[in-house]
Order: structure tokens, then C-alpha cells, then sequence
């Protein structure tokens, strides 16, 4: 992880790049710049790290991300990827939770941290600008756990396919013929 000093100008031009903060103000923007640190992270690189608890919202500026889990046979689980102008790490902003999941670079990103603190105090000097931010962040999440049911769906789905259907009627066809024929 490097810290990048940018200047207003080019901090301002990177925060209308992420969809939550493009439907911001130029002065909405100016005044959301104090609170923002921005950073390059690497290929593989963890920027938010499963069980750990932070208070950050994290946007990706440029590149990408992955949202990889660790099941219980210690085994890594891709969950989700996240490309640039979106945000990871919105839920922190909410409540004191574990992160549920690594967010590890795909190849070299460019990202804005905000902490919680400041973004809330950002929030209480702009009151219209908390809105945007909470109705981006509530439809975020909603699309999120859209994606994430319809995935465990497929998942389910892929489980038991039609072979294995038919496979088991051939196992159990002689069992219910002669069940029949005693009958």
C-alpha cells in the first residue's frame, strides 16, 4: 500500500470517477476531500481483511478487485468482482461487524479510503449529501445480496444436475417394479 498526495483538483476528478459521489456538487466534493486518503495497492494485495474490524469505506478508483471468502475447510471462495467507480466496505459504515471477506487487489488499483468518522461528520455539515450517500449505499447492498442469492441459487441448482436425476430413477426403477409385481 503507497499513500498518494494528490492535489484537490485531482482527488476531486477521482471521486466523480465512483458512482456514489457522481451525483455530487462541485462544493459537496471540495468538502468531501479532507476526509478521503487515497492509496495504490498491488496485485494480490489485502485492502480490507476478512475477521478484522475497520470503520471504512473503500472505493475503487481504478483497477479491480476480488471479494474472496475462506470456507470452512480453510479453502478460498471467490464471492464477487468489483470494478472500478464501485464501493467495498460500506457496511462498516453502520455497524461494528467482522469483515466478512478479503478484498485483494487484481493487478495494481488505485482506491479511497474514507473512515467512518470522517465521513460522518462529512455527512452532518451536508446533510443532502448524507442522503445520496445512504439511498447509494442501501441500493448497493440490495443489488449485492440480489447477486449473491441468485449465485447460491445456480449453486444449488448445479448441485443435483438432470444425469443425476435420471441416474437415480435407473437405481430405484428395479426396486419399484418388483414393489409393484408383489403388490
Amino acid at each position: 500500500m503507497l499513500k498518494i498526495n494528490l492535489t484537490p483538483e485531482e482527488a476531486a476528478l477521482r471521486l466523480k470517477k465512483l458512482q456514489i459521489f457522481s451525483i455530487f456538487s462541485n462544493s459537496e466534493i471540495n468538502e468531501l476531500i479532507s476526509a478521503c486518503n487515497f492509496y495504490q495497492y498491488d496485485d494480490k494485495e489485502k485492502i480490507i481483511r476478512q475477521d478484522e474490524t475497520s470503520t471504512f469505506l473503500c472505493g475503487i478508483v481504478s483497477g479491480e478487485v476480488d471479494i474472496l471468502t475462506t470456507a470452512e475447510n480453510g479453502r478460498s471462495v471467490k464471492l464477487g468482482h468489483v470494478l472500478a467507480g464501485d464501493i467495498v466496505g460500506e457496511t462498516s459504515l453502520l455497524a461494528d461487524l467482522k469483515r466478512t471477506a478479503d478484498v485483494v487487489a487484481c493487478g495494481q488499483i488505485e482506491a479511497v479510503i474514507i473512515l467512518r468518522d470522517k465521513l460522518l461528520s462529512f455527512i452532518h455539515n451536508n446533510p443532502q449529501a448524507g442522503l445520496k450517500i445512504f439511498a447509494f449505499i442501501i441500493l448497493s447492498l440490495i443489488h449485492k445480496l440480489k447477486s449473491i442469492n441468485r449465485e447460491m441459487v445456480l449453486e444449488k441448482e448445479a448441485t443435483v444436475t438432470a444425469q443425476d436425476l435420471e441416474r437415480l430413477k435407473s437405481y430405484f426403477r428395479p426396486v419399484v417394479e418388483d414393489f409393484i409385481s408383489h403388490s
